[in-house]
């Protein structure tokens, strides 16, 4: 039985629930020119570890674990987050290898979500082919997924808590992460911090000519974006 319909409806909903109505529209007209056209826009925000690092507010008591490629639990949290159903048990895999840590949140001893953070240069795409520069000192905060079920708790805040402790104690001094500008519900996490936004970035790939037009407003593109030749 098909239930890609079903998935459909599910995310809808999700974005209705968690955006708005007008950011729905926008995604949906932005889907209908994909064969044409299709960009994104992120906020990209830093975070000066060295002199604090956020705390967590989550309305209830959340539990995470750090895993690494030397983990002797790692086939554990690699069950774990394929079972979240936001990226595959292999893509989970590759990350560890390269030397990625995982954030894991347990809420009621169940795994709630997870963050990630990567210290090599290159190594994470922002998207479209286009990487992140990472200097001595610096780490990437990427791909933080909640499950539905535990959002509007402040999970994520414990899971950006938790791997900013990770980097401080590797010699991190500056975490960097970004977010889209279209997810209102991860843009709260900054709001709550009071963190103002280092760069803005548009990236738009006009598929029939493979064309990618990289824009940036705060600060120069290249000083922290490498894009595909």
């Amino acid at each position: 039985m098909n239930s890609r319909p079903s998935s459909l409806w599910r995310r809808t909903g999700e974005v209705l629930r968690w955006r708005g109505f007008w950011v729905l529209l926008l995604l949906g007209a932005r889907n209908i020119l994909r064969p044409i056209v299709y960009w994104h826009v992120y906020r990209i925000f830093a975070t000066d570890i060295a002199a604090q690092v956020p705390e967590p507010y989550a309305k209830e008591k959340i539990e995470t674990k750090i895993y690494t490629r030397d983990c002797a639990c790692l086939d554990q949290a690699l069950t774990q987050v394929a079972a979240l159903g936001e990226i595959s048990r292999e893509e989970a895999q590759r990350r560890l290898q390269r030397g990625d840590a995982l954030a894991m949140a347990y809420a009621s001893a169940e795994p709630a979500g997870y963050g990630w953070i990567s210290f090599a240069s290159g190594a994470v795409e922002l998207d479209f082919g286009v990487t992140w520069i990472v200097r001595p000192g610096e780490a990437v905060r990427y791909g933080n997924f909640v499950h539905p079920k535990w959002r509007g708790r402040g999970i994520q805040s414990s899971i950006n808590s938790a791997v900013n402790e990770y980097a401080l104690q590797h010699g991190v001094s500056v975490t960097l992460g970004s977010i889209s500008a279209m997810n209102a519900q991860s843009l709260s996490l900054a709001k709550h911090y009071n963190r103002p936004t280092a760069m803005k970035v548009t990236l738009i790939h006009v598929r029939p000519f493979h064309w990618l037009i990289c824009r940036a407003s705060g600060a120069p593109f290249k000083s922290r974006f490498n894009a595909p030749a």
